[in-house]
């Protein structure tokens, strides 16, 4: 099975629907349960570099498997920094568990006495996190692309890699590149669209997706 190497990452909002957030354990003050990975719903637009085009992307229930993520060393990271680590699956061994179910991929962690640890649980009481996020590769056998509309909808049905799961800043993913480069709408185009989620103009987040694809 021929893998592309190029990390890719994909953030899932979960304002409307917070029983699927980061949420504290209430047995267990220092556990924290998220779902990382959703199946059967479509992706904000992304932005594919090498075709030079947009997709929307479905993950498909078969793309992970128990014995897939037993083979994974996943960690659980803030913001997919490594330097804020929270724990660790090890092979299916470690700090990092995690169960399939018809919505998903639910992970479970107590979250470690660290300068990490204690900020993500404080952000996750006071509600001011709510968003999960995965970095992944996925194997090119395991992809498949649909026209429909005139739009292009991608389907996942097999992974070639998972690095992490990550508690984040929602919408962190659009925040970071907002920064990064600034937005003229009078050389670049504004349609007036805007993501419902995000507030972002939709001319402005296909750039920030084609950057994030060539950085990462």
């Amino acid at each position: 099975m021929e893998k592309l190497t190029n990390i890719e990452r994909r953030v899932f909002d979960f304002r409307e629907h917070r029983e699927f957030a980061p949420h504290i354990d209430s047995e267990n003050e220092r556990r924290v349960i998220g779902y990382a990975i959703v199946f059967n719903q479509e992706s904000r637009v992304l932005y594919d570099a090498k075709a030079r085009s947009t997709f929307i992307e479905t993950i498909n229930p078969e793309a992970v498997t128990k014995d897939f993520l037993d083979r994974q060393d996943i960690k659980l990271n803030f913001n997919h920094d490594n330097d804020r680590i929270l724990g660790r699956s090890l092979f299916g061994g470690g700090t990092l568990s995690y169960e399939i179910d018809e919505y998903g991929v639910r992970f479970a962690c107590e979250l470690p006495n660290t300068a990490a640890g204690n900020d993500v649980l404080e952000l996750i009481r006071r509600g001011d996190v709510f968003g999960c996020s995965f970095a992944f590769t996925y194997s090119k056998d395991g992809v498949k692309d649909l026209k429909k509309g005139g739009e292009r909808y991608r389907y996942i049905s097999a992974f070639g890699s998972i690095d992490d799961f990550s508690i984040v800043v929602d919408p962190a993913y659009w925040g970071t590149f907002v920064t990064t480069r600034a937005y003229n709408p009078e050389t670049e185009g504004d349609t007036g669209k805007k993501d419902p989620v995000t507030g972002v103009p939709m001319d402005l987040e296909i750039e920030m997706l084609r950057l994030e694809s060539e950085i990462y």
